[in-house]
């Protein structure tokens, strides 16, 4: 288009007598030869006298001998002039048309593109910035780096632990909790009216003794009576706020009135955990897990050690009693005897064996914690428990074998002692027939006597067997309870709390546990002393709770775990931690399961 309108511009030059040198001059057609311009014809030549053309010199005038064809040629280049400037200016109007039309559909383009691209990129969201949201899983949930499940994993925060929203990005709330930082996946979390409810049955209130002395009133009155006094910088467990009243858990479990003007008042929630803290947790964890089974191990294979000696001495003194018996009598005990002697060989053996496969799986969890892979350490550790309870089982058996063995040692040698004192006694009485009579009729009473009360106490060894049975069966739920609450040990003290991993004091801890197995049991200790069903300190079996008083009242429980062990909330110095049963006399003991 462009082409066609610069050769037209040129044919309007050379109608009016203009072309281009080399140097660009313009020069006027040479008016002495017979030339024609391009498209006129010989009588369309320029006409001009002694003008002078618009741009051009005196020297060069057009030259023509009629002055009528001069003006139709003037008439003539005009009009092609005006054809070929319309064209020009069509052309140029067109092509103008043309750039405008390109350059707003690029634009268009251009709009188009960034508007998709605004579409598939996530907007970050403030609109719920500061707002505390809670975790609602099963276990805990993952806290990344970044807004996909590629991202990094920074920390965890478990079950109704609570997040501060900073903001959202997609499907993803970037949060902040303890001393984590990160993203979580928002589907996991609740919030608004749902966190509210959440809040109000996990929150942990705390009231902090800003003066020298606060009195602690029965009643939420200066006129009630004072039950005891608390210092500064006490923390206490508020269970209600009434007003200028605030109703507080003392430390022996009783409840009192404190006034609210002299404390100070926070409200405490579950938060995330670093990767670094969790490894910090689980290795304490662990490391009282090994003490534990180490302290086990020894009181077991001392316990077998004293086992075996028992049932050296009880063989050696039915040995002893079977030398005085005639060679008949003799060979029937005898016969028992080895046979017992077998079975307590063989059970002894199994002992040894489950104690060796103990070992061999303690052994190898302590070579997973060495590893970098988390689960193995809790596969490794649930392999150790169950080889240390196959151990326990065994030991039972060969303590039962035990004492079944001794009493019918005692029982075969007590009859054969008998029958020994009545051959020997009809031997000597020979001489004599009546008073031999008399005293075989006498020895025959005693040895029916012996008889019955051979099989009475069979029958007794038989009932407390089955009674046994009874019970281990019946206590099986209390070592579940038991065996589940000292995987915590090594987690930290924390007054009022309930968490099993961030912090629980001793009641918190009692019912956090029993709540895993569906039971409820009361907040306090003072409250859990008062329920369930009472249990003799002689009877006391794992998963019974035991109270200790410091004078005044309930101030502590712990979880009985067997052994003569407990495991408790001690301090926040020592966390949880297992201690001997006794460590401080108990008072009472209840049973919940």
């Amino acid at each position: 288009m462009m082409k066609k309108a610069v050769k037209q511009f040129m044919a309007c030059c050379l109608a009016v007598g203009i072309t281009f040198g080399s140097f660009g001059t313009v020069a006027l057609a040479d008016n002495n030869r017979s030339m024609t311009l391009a498209g006129l014809s010989e009588t369309n030549t320029v006409v001009s006298s002694s003008s002078t053309l618009v741009g051009l010199s005196e020297t060069d005038a057009v030259v023509s001998t009629e002055g009528a064809q001069s003006a139709a040629a003037d008439t003539d280049v005009s009009d092609e002039a005006a054809e070929a400037s319309e064209s020009v200016d069509t052309t140029t109007d067109a092509a103008a048309e043309t750039a405008d039309t390109d350059a707003a559909a690029d634009a268009e383009a251009v709009s188009a593109e960034t508007e998709a691209q605004t579409e598939t990129e996530a907007v970050y969201d403030t609109s719920m910035s500061g707002e505390l949201a809670f975790a609602q899983c099963e276990n805990y949930i993952n806290v990344r780096a970044e807004a996909s499940v590629d991202g990094e994993v920074v920390g965890k925060v478990y079950n109704n632990g609570s997040v501060t929203i900073l903001g959202q990005l997609g499907d993803w709330y970037e949060v902040q909790s303890g001393n984590v930082t990160g993203y979580v996946n928002a589907a996991y979390f609740a919030t608004g009216e749902e966190a509210d409810t959440i809040a109000e049955a996990v929150a942990y209130n705390v009231a902090t003794v800003n003066a020298e002395g606060l009195w602690v009133h029965s009643e939420a009155s200066e006129d009630s009576s004072t039950i005891g006094m608390v210092y500064s910088s006490d923390q206490l467990e508020v269970v209600a706020y009434e007003g200028d009243w605030m109703k507080v858990v003392l430390e022996d479990g009783t409840y009192g009135y404190i006034n609210a003007w002299y404390v100070n008042y926070d409200t405490y929630y579950s938060t995330a955990e670093t990767l670094e803290e969790e490894q910090e947790r689980l290795d304490a964890q662990w490391l009282a897990y090994l003490a534990e089974q180490e302290a086990e191990a020894a009181a077991a294979e001392a316990a077998a050690e004293a086992a075996a000696a028992e049932a050296a001495a009880a063989e050696a003194a039915a040995a002893e009693t079977e030398a005085y018996t005639y060679t008949e009598t003799y060979t029937d005990s005898s016969s028992a005897s080895s046979s017992s002697s077998s079975s307590l060989s063989e059970a002894q053996a199994a002992v040894d064996e489950a104690y060796q496969t103990y070992l061999e799986a303690q052994e190898a969890a302590d070579a997973a914690t060495q590893q970098a892979d988390e689960q193995l350490v809790y596969d490794t550790y649930d392999e150790a428990v169950a080889a240390y309870q196959e151990y326990l089982s065994a030991v039972a058996v060969a303590d039962e074998l035990k004492y079944s063995t001794t009493t019918d040692t005692s029982a075969a040698a007590d009859t054969s002692a008998s029958e020994t004192t009545y051959t020997e006694a009809a031997a000597s009485t020979e001489t004599t027939y009546t008073e031999a009579a008399q005293t075989e009729a006498a020895q025959t009473e005693a040895v029916q006597t012996e008889a019955a009360q051979t099989e009475a106490a069979q029958t007794a060894s038989t009932e407390a067997s089955t009674t046994t049975t009874s019970t281990s069966s019946s206590s099986s739920t209390g070592q579940a309870i038991a065996n589940y609450a000292v995987q915590f040990v090594g987690n930290p003290y924390v007054y009022g709390g309930t968490s099993l991993t961030n912090g629980a004091d001793c009641s918190g801890f009692t019912q956090s546990v029993f709540a895993n197995f569906g039971i409820s049991i009361p907040r306090t200790a003072a409250a859990q002393a008062s329920s369930g069903t009472s249990v003799s300190l002689s009877d006391i079996q794992a998963g019974d709770l035991l109270f200790y008083s410091d004078g005044s009242g309930i101030s502590h429980v712990a979880l009985y775990i067997g052994n003569g062990q407990v495991v408790h909330a001690s301090t926040s110095s020592t966390g949880i931690i297992i201690s001997s049963y006794n460590y401080r006399t108990p008072v009472c003991a209840r049973r919940y399961w």
